[in-house]
């Protein structure tokens, strides 16, 4: 069930009811409050749908849950009942249980837990030294506790004395903490001056006082760093927040590869999947073709930062609009790290409209 501050944000959504095994929807619906519970669980009182109703017992007479995502969410009333009818004629109301036709990616597909998570999350209090590292690029909402770990343990810009301070590290995507560990270890890195952890999942304690709560208040506006120290002070009842002095890639990032930067701000929103990210990315773009085939890897830059990298194992033409797209994979880990969170500010020109631009080519 959504939390009441949850409830207060939400507004109107659309949502669909999907088989939990195959993933295939079967119901969709507008609603408000917990409605998306009610009927998933089959608990509508008004509910006069037999097809669905029979789906729904089906899958819970085999032990199971119907899978239940949010499509849209933020919405009037007027526009949720738009967004469900187009749902619907997308889908076609003969693959779904719908008995009628409907009426008449920020807030994009995401899951109940996820969305409670993102609008519910209380401030966070902190009560020890800790370190946060952003994992933005890195992160996925289905990811588990041991993926988020590999996720923030290495490699890391920061310096090892600061590091060496905190009890816990907070892995923060989008301003909420998504993983609390305790360093056991800190080690450098062979070939960089970058530095990672060995350490382990905090004790539940722990976890309850930071997992899912909100560092919003604490992140520093156009702050390209990944990384805050936080240290408590108990004599005086306070945390002093200290701007991380660790050396950071920011106007000298040199990227050495041929590649193109394509500008996504205007598709991009908040805690987009790597696929989302890339399917903003490939296209469709004003590129030469011939000029693109020596492209080794794609940026994608939100905001003057790369959020991601892409290389292109074929570039494809785009039937009537004289433009074309890539079709590719995520770049190596090694580039990845290297490039991903840095700021390519310094290499556009204010007010350079052109989404795309060519470096080294």
């Amino acid at each position: 069930m959504f939390s009441t501050l949850t409830q207060e944000k939400i507004e109107y959504y659309v949502y669909c009811l999907n088989y939990p095994d195959a993933g295939e929807t079967f119901y969709i619906g507008k609603g408000k409050g917990n409605r998306v519970f009610s009927h998933a669980n089959g608990n509508l009182e008004s509910d006069s749908n037999i097809e669905k109703i029979e789906v729904i017992n089906s899958i819970k007479s085999k032990g199971q849950k119907v899978d239940h995502w949010i499509i849209r969410y933020g919405l009037t009333e007027k526009e949720a009942f738009e967004v469900e009818a187009a749902l619907i004629d997308f889908v076609g109301l003969d693959n779904l249980s719908n008995c009628v036709k409907g009426h008449s990616i920020e807030r994009g597909k995401i899951s109940c837990e996820e969305l409670d998570i993102l609008l519910g999350a209380k401030k966070i209090e902190i009560q020890d030294n800790v370190m946060t590292i952003k994992i933005n690029a890195k992160y996925r909402s289905d990811m588990n506790e041991q993926e988020i770990y590999e996720a923030t343990n290495k490699w890391w810009k920061a310096n090892q004395g600061n590091a060496e301070k905190a009890d816990y590290v907070l892995s923060v995507h989008n301003g909420i903490v998504r993983g609390v560990f305790r360093p056991i270890s800190w080690f450098k890195a062979e070939d960089s001056n970058r530095i990672g952890f060995e350490g382990m999942p905090a004790y539940d304690l722990i976890k309850e006082r930071y997992l899912h709560r909100s560092i919003e208040e604490f992140i520093v506006k156009g702050n390209a760093n990944p990384i805050q120290y936080f240290f408590a002070d108990h004599s005086k009842e306070s945390v002093e927040m200290q701007e991380s002095d660790d050396i950071i890639d920011d106007e000298e990032i040199r990227i050495e590869e041929k590649a193109i930067l394509i500008k996504i701000n205007a598709s991009y929103r908040d805690g987009m999947s790597k696929n989302e990210i890339y399917i903003a990315t490939r296209g469709n773009w004003k590129l030469s073709s011939a000029k693109a085939q020596n492209a080794e890897y794609v940026f994608s830059i939100v905001n003057g930062t790369i959020i991601e990298v892409f290389k292109p194992l074929s570039w494809n033409k785009c039937i009537d609009s004289g433009r074309i797209l890539f079709d590719g994979e995520l770049a190596p880990e090694a580039i990845r790290t290297k490039y991903i969170d840095k700021s390519v500010k310094h290499l556009y020109s204010r007010g350079e409209a052109n989404p795309c631009k060519y470096l080294n080519m």
